[in-house]
């Protein structure tokens, strides 16, 4: 897809572009960003884009170069019209023009009206990250005297979002039905749609999923299996939760225990809004295991405490 649409796009010389084609080059896109930031300022852009605009471009990939090209695009689209010469005298021409030919008044194609077109169904959905949402997405094409236009060619667009099929044409009743499934980060998704000269979007709200994996941190190093404490603290080690994605996700019912509770104790399990945390406390040397438990899943880590006068680096402060 991205390589025909760069191919297309270049093959147009001046034509404007629109802002799918924009999210179709940065988010597919073979051109490099240089290419990209040329392509817009030689062929420059049929919309004003606003700052969410911006931010979705970032989000995409676009760099310096092509957020430069964009402003010089706005700003050359705000210089005042040069006002046009006046039209010379025609010179009197004594010979009568000969008769026009006659000609077939071909009726042009009924336009897709951007009042009267739009998504009528499916936007505003929230779903899990990950998730195909229950409702299709519906888009409407119209003319401008309301009629529906059937046979209408109509393509999605998503950030964050996976549409399917992403081309289609609309039935007898002017409507294009797709389905979406959101994407992996939690937030915003957004859908564009083009008809014609038309470009419409729906939006959706993509929220966390459920806790997938436990992780469990020293300061600011994530524990790996095992860990070494200073035996003469307390060491509190921080929890959190991960859906399938990454994204962060709240626990729920933290608890903690040690196979040796002579080596070392739980003094302490704290939970707030997004993590909780097991505090520690060494009694003795040694290694033993300890077994980390909230949403239903384990953890286990081992723990050592090595003698007080023994040297070196501990893993944990």
């Amino acid at each position: 897809m991205s390589l025909v649409l760069a191919a297309w796009l270049v093959a147009q010389g001046v034509a404007p572009l629109r802002k799918s084609d924009l999210v179709r080059l940065l988010s597919g896109s073979v051109m490099s960003q240089q290419e990209i930031a040329q392509l817009v300022r030689r062929n420059c852009l049929t919309f004003a884009p606003t700052d969410r605009d911006r931010s979705d471009f970032r989000r995409l990939g676009a760099e310096a170069p092509v957020l430069a090209a964009l402003e010089g695009c706005v700003r050359r689209t705000r210089r005042p019209s040069v006002a046009a010469p006046p039209a010379a005298t025609p010179i009197p021409n004594p010979t009568p023009p000969p008769p026009a030919p006659s000609l077939t008044v071909r009726t042009p194609p009924p336009r897709v009206s951007a009042d009267r077109s739009g998504f009528v169904a499916g936007g505003g959905q929230r779903g899990l990250a990950g998730a195909r949402l229950a409702r299709a997405l519906v888009f409407d094409a119209r003319d401008s005297a309301g009629a529906p236009l059937a046979g209408q060619s109509v393509t999605f667009t998503g950030i964050n979002v996976r549409i399917e099929p992403e081309s289609l044409r609309t039935d007898a009743e002017g409507r294009a039905r797709v389905g979406v499934t959101l994407g992996e980060r939690t937030g915003s998704a957004i859908v564009l749609a083009v008809a014609g000269d038309v470009e419409k979007q729906a939006a959706f709200r993509v929220s966390v999923g459920a806790v997938a994996q436990l992780v469990v941190a020293c300061g600011t190093v994530e524990l790996s299996g095992r860990v070494v404490l200073r035996p003469d603290t307390v060491a509190v080690l921080r929890v959190s939760g991960r859906d399938s994605y990454g994204n962060p996700a709240r626990l729920s019912g933290l608890r903690a225990a040690v196979a040796d509770a002579r080596i070392f104790r739980v003094q302490r399990i704290a939970e707030d809004s997004v993590a909780g945390s097991v505090a520690l406390k060494p009694d003795q040397a040694g290694t033993t295991s300890l077994a980390v438990i909230a949403n239903g899943l384990r953890q286990y880590v081992t723990v050592t405490a090595p003698p007080r006068a023994a040297p070196g680096r501990v893993d944990c402060p």
